[in-house]
């Protein structure tokens, strides 16, 4: 652990000088699901069942299935049934592995992913037969304890990374005057307001989206690392310190008041968000790396867009590095090892995992890849967007480190709840006191574990966020 944040900083150093250069409830959302399922049954064919929610990349994946199951698959006696669920599939996955019945791969939750570990629903990679192949491409020392390891053991793997910039409607800039894109939170705010003022209901300037909780972490926190010095958690003090986003909270808050937020963000979920972006109806977005194919494949954009720096807290701009964050793509459930022969699992997995599958995404502009030999393989991508995302300013970046959110206990709403319900007007106390109040929970969580527990979650001395 305390090798593999200088290790993978490295690693991507090479990368961004070669970028710059170049249930019921399982029974209804089945209703609602997109799957990939070719070919017969056949008894002499071991299906390999797989759910994600990842569908910025769905159409590509379920080709590369689609040609997997026609050809390795045959040959091997494999089918894989895919599925991608919507929003609701952090519930459905949920169920899903306590009941033991559901998938033999999955996407796993940064949320909940500790809690599915420490319950027995996930397993561990090497409980599947031939998994060795796919372990070996990867050195332990530089995997996230609390993130891919638990107890010693490597649950998950990490896929691809994901960075965080800002987007905006130029033809809505252009419409309402604007010239310069806004730098801080507070031009994100005015821009937002200007936006909705003259657009007479026609579009506003900024969406939130409350029924996806993760654009609390991405929209908010992780786009803000490089003002901020760390995303909510902060693992060079091992200290919880969601107030220090007090300032863009308040703007976000002032949006709110202005009325320049589109409405129904209540019960908006991040793809009805996102779709409304593309349609033209929002000025000012957040974005990760995968909203470039959200805005390309998932819902094309009809307007047109430009990626941009994040917003900085104030007009001093950044005083830390960006934070990209290692995102894993599968992980195994109890399930898989009721399996006829869980070595066709393992060989489905590794499948997943492949370079030559990762290359195709990322010449398409839907994922950074984790491992260099990955870019060694690829070509340059043409994508709209893309290459704001891969290329870091001043090569200015750090690998974030595993929050320990999922391994401390704690009194009240966790941090992505707390949040909505501030911005929803649930608090009688004003911001600062909501977010205080959050860090003294999370902290009291965190004194609570063995120092051997929390100093796993506590960045080694070379782990440098300043900029350089």
């Amino acid at each position: 652990m305390k090798r593999k944040a200088l290790r993978v900083i490295l690693t991507w150093g090479m990368i961004a000088v070669f970028l710059i250069g170049c249930s019921e409830n399982i029974a209804d959302s089945m209703l609602k699901k997109s799957s990939v399922r070719d070919g017969a049954d056949d008894e002499d064919v071991q299906v390999v069942t797989v759910w994600s929610d990842n569908a910025h990349e769905q159409s590509v994946r379920e080709a590369q299935i689609e040609e997997f199951n026609n050809t390795i698959g045959k040959q091997e006696g494999i089918r894989i049934d895919y599925t991608v669920y919507g929003t609701d599939y952090a519930d459905v996955i949920n169920v899903a592995l306590m009941a033991n019945e559901g998938p033999d791969l999955f996407r796993p939750l940064s949320n909940t992913f500790a809690e599915n570990v420490n319950a027995g629903y996930a397993v561990p990679i090497s409980e599947l037969e031939g998994s060795d192949s796919l372990l070996s491409r990867y050195d332990k020392e530089d995997l996230l304890i609390g993130d891919q390891v638990f107890g010693g053991k490597i649950y998950t793997l990490p896929y691809n990374l994901q960075s965080y910039k800002m987007i905006i409607n130029k033809d809505l800039f252009d419409k309402a005057g604007i010239s310069i894109y806004p730098k801080t939170w507070d031009d994100v705010r005015k821009d937002a307001k200007l936006i909705t003022d003259v657009s007479n209901g026609d579009a506003y300037g900024y969406f939130l989206a409350f029924q996806s909780g993760w654009t609390i972490d991405h929209y908010i926190y992780s786009v803000s690392s490089a003002s901020l010095g760390h995303f909510g958690y902060d693992a060079v003090s091992g200290t919880y310190r969601y107030s220090d986003g007090l300032p863009i909270i308040e703007n976000i808050l002032g949006m709110i008041e202005d009325g320049s937020v589109f409405p129904g963000y209540e019960n908006m979920d991040a793809d009805t968000a996102r779709a409304q972006f593309s349609a033209g109806k929002v000025g000012i977005v957040m974005a990760a790396c995968f909203d470039v194919a959200v805005y390309t494949e998932q819902f094309p954009a009809k307007c047109n867009w430009v990626v941009c720096d994040p917003p900085a807290i104030d007009s001093s701009g950044y005083s830390y590095k960006e934070m990209v964050t290692p995102v894993d793509l599968l992980a195994v459930a109890k399930k898989s090892l009721e399996a006829k022969d869980t070595s066709k699992i393992a060989r489905v997995l590794e499948w997943f995992y492949a370079d030559e599958n990762l290359v195709e995404m990322y010449e398409k502009g839907m994922y950074l890849p984790y491992r260099k030999e990955v870019l060694d393989m690829a070509g340059e991508s043409k994508v709209k967007g893309w290459k704001e995302f891969v290329t870091f300013r001043d090569n200015q970046f750090v690998v974030r480190m595993a929050d320990p959110k999922g391994v401390i206990s704690y009194e009240g709403l966790s941090a992505r709840e707390t949040i909505i319900k501030l911005l929803s007007g649930g608090y009688s106390e004003d911001a600062e006191a909501v977010l205080q109040d959050l860090d003294t929970r999370l902290n009291r969580g965190l004194a609570r574990l063995d120092d051997e527990v929390i100093n796993e979650y506590v960045a080694p001395p070379s782990y440098k966020v300043e900029r350089d």
